[in-house]
Parts: structure tokens; sequence; C-alpha cells
């Protein structure tokens, strides 16, 4: 990984690390649902390929933040887009 730093950092606990994941998911399995006698089923998740990128930080001892947004594709148009932001702050 490559971590981030600045001079006016020195001195200081924080460091930045962002990242750039590529998945490939495979299910096994369809899943769907059923409900009142009608199943439904999601297309195109068979096999998915997915994207995120994203940050992880270090403000000082105590504050950890971290997010990434993600994509996801995969057949008959399947796409889906995620993003995620967190939070630790030990007391």
């Amino acid at each position: 990984g490559h971590n981030g730093h600045n001079r006016m950092d020195d001195g200081k606990s924080r460091e930045f690390r962002p990242f750039v994941e590529v998945n490939w998911l495979h299910n096994t399995r369809e899943f769907g649902t059923r409900m009142n006698g009608v199943t439904v089923h999601q297309d195109g998740t068979r096999n998915i390929g997915e994207v995120k990128a994203g940050v992880e930080g270090q403000i000082n001892d105590r504050l950890n933040l971290w997010g990434n947004v993600g994509v996801q594709a995969g057949d008959k148009g399947y796409s889906d887009t995620s993003a995620m932001l967190g939070v630790k702050y030990t007391f």
C-alpha cells in the first residue's frame, strides 16, 4: 500500500492509506424471494465484477476515519453503486 504523509503532520499520529480493490463475485446459486405464490429473482448476478476505491485514515491516536465508493456490474444490465463511511473513536 501507499501511505500519505505531509511535513505538517510530523510529530503527529496522522496517516492516510488510499486503496483500490478489484473483486470477482461468483454466486453458485440463483437467489430470490417468493411472495403470494410469485417468485422473483435478480437477473445478472451469477458473475459480478466489482471495483472499490477509498481511503483509511488515522486523524489522531483516538480517531480513525474510512470510506469507499464501489461499483458492481454483471450480466443483463445488472449494476450497483455503493458508498460507505466509517468513524471509530476510542475513549
